[in-house]
């Protein structure tokens, strides 16, 4: 019934759900493993580690992401920036919840994006006023402290 009113086909809603049911076991499974190879107490400490490594980058990137989102969402922004901008917040929350898979995947949906951030510098704030632009490229809209005026 859910599937239907999302106009989900019926295979997805049960791959989706199969999916919920098994990530339980095989997080376990993936802790054992993790644990097995580096210890009990560092697996711990890497869980844990994980999981606020996780918040923080949600915690420092969400407010950017939900206005990027939002603004992408009412026509502000290409499809691409939404997009990206759902990826970091669905990777942040997959690598809040406790477990090694979904911190893998959770990280991998982010990378792109911080990838990004750390080869480009930030672009500074535009000092002009951004309604005065003009769409003829040979304008230039300056500032009020940007020119002056030239006696002939």
């Amino acid at each position: 019934m859910i599937a239907r009113s999302f106009n989900i086909p019926a295979g997805w809603a049960w791959l989706g759900l199969g999916g919920l049911v098994i990530l339980p076991f095989a997080e376990i499974a993936a802790f054992i493993w993790v644990a097995a190879r580096i210890g009990l107490p560092l697996a711990l400490i890497a869980l844990v580690a994980t999981s606020f490594i996780g918040a923080s980058l949600l915690r420092r990137q969400g407010g950017a992401v939900f206005s990027r989102l939002m603004r992408a969402l009412q026509g502000g922004e290409p499809e691409g920036a939404a997009r990206e901008s759902l990826m970091v917040a669905v990777g942040g929350a997959l690598m809040i919840i406790p477990g090694f898979i979904t911190d893998i995947i959770g990280f991998a949906l982010m990378l792109p994006t911080l990838l990004r951030q750390w080869r480009d510098p930030p672009t500074p704030a535009r000092q002009g006023r951004p309604s005065s632009a003009s769409a003829d490229p040979k304008v230039i809209d300056l500032g009020r402290d940007e020119w002056k005026p030239v006696d002939e």
